[in-house]
């Protein structure tokens, strides 16, 4: 992408962000009506117990942190060997910094930490003893690992776009759509058996997603705007490890245009 089909696409983002986020603040009885679709006054949110669900989550889970791991294990080796199964290294870079920097450091590290929101079985109208707070207030109905927002919402959404990526290195067509379609399939149930077992409120998980894509957006604007063709030849190290100046200079180069727009 272009940088200004990403400065659309981030400004896009954030709108929905905004909208999608005054709208459970406005009408905050949508997390309970969302919730209340899958739970049942004698068995309580009936798909929690599933073994096969709890299987599925246990694979996805795997499965997504071997693609973090793996990306970030891939964005070393390319750093001295140049691209690995002809992916650049700014592309592992780039999944690897998505993961980083949203399930890891935003969602876990500090929103599921600190916002003390309480998870849909654990509040009074799904028979829990902890009151429920409406979505983006900070309480005291949870001590770690809270509600607010999504773990798996937000490492689902960082699945699908490592696919979507990744995707675009699969050479034949018909592969590539199916492989795409297979990875959406595959995140989108993750994210939505979050709210189907009791676990999430559909508040957390579509903010969680929007978060990792505005950092999807971030980062493409500093590691992808320039295309994902690999280089041809042995890959230069600034071209699969950019300098701290010249990821500088992007920062500062889209923080200039930020400015300007808001003008």
């Amino acid at each position: 992408m272009t940088p200004d089909t990403l400065n659309k696409v981030f400004l896009s983002l954030l709108l929905v962000l905004a909208a999608t986020s005054l709208f459970f603040v406005v009408f905050p009885g949508i997390d309970i009506g969302a919730s209340s679709l899958f739970y049942r006054q004698v068995d309580g949110f009936w798909l929690g117990g599933s073994p096969a669900l709890a299987a599925y989550r246990s694979a996805f889970n795997i499965t997504s942190m071997g693609v973090a791991v793996l990306s970030l294990v891939f964005w070393g080796v390319s750093a001295w060997r140049g691209s690995v199964f002809a992916v650049p290294g700014r592309v592992w870079a780039f999944i690897s910094g998505l993961y980083i920097l949203g399930p890891g450091l935003l969602v876990n590290g500090l929103l599921k930490e600190y916002s003390g929101r309480a998870r849909p079985a654990y509040v009074n109208e799904f028979g829990g003893e902890s009151s429920f707070t409406p979505a983006f207030r900070f309480t005291d109905q949870c001590e770690s690992n809270c509600s607010f927002v999504s773990g798996e919402g937000s490492s689902a959404t960082a699945f699908f776009i490592a696919v979507l990526v990744l995707g675009a290195y699969v050479r034949d067509p018909l592969r590539r759509r199916a492989v795409i379609a297979i990875g959406f399939a595959v995140a989108l149930l993750a994210a939505v058996l979050r709210v189907a077992k009791g676990r999430h409120f559909l508040s957390d998980t579509l903010l969680s997603m929007l978060f990792v894509a505005l950092i999807a957006v971030f980062l493409s604007f500093l590691l992808l705007r320039d295309g994902l063709d690999a280089p041809s030849g042995p890959a230069r190290h600034e071209a699969v490890l950019p300098s701290m100046r010249a990821v500088g200079r992007r920062v500062r180069d889209w923080t200039a245009r930020r400015i300007r727009a808001r003008r």
